[in-house]
């Protein structure tokens, strides 16, 4: 876990020109050795993705991947939220 997280700062820039991402959040439970991501879209995601550098770390894709509708998105007036 702390490999990934430490990778997750050069992922970050990858990511960041990624068009059409609104946003991008990298989830991580410690204690149940878990690991995630949400992305929030601004429509279809393009064909060709930054590599997933969690999957390669870990030796295998996701074993769960879904895809929703988001209707709505409210974001918080919270400063000095981690980036």
């Amino acid at each position: 876990m702390q490999e990934m997280e430490a990778d997750l700062f050069q992922a970050a820039d990858d990511w960041s020109s990624c068009p059409g991402l609104l946003s991008k959040y990298w989830l991580a439970d410690h204690e149940q050795h878990r690991w995630g991501g949400v992305m929030v879209w601004d429509g279809r995601p393009p064909a060709d993705l930054p590599i997933n550098r969690a999957s390669q770390l870990i030796g295998r894709p996701a074993d769960i991947r879904v895809s929703f509708a988001v209707p709505k998105i409210v974001h918080g007036t919270q400063r000095g939220h981690p980036r």
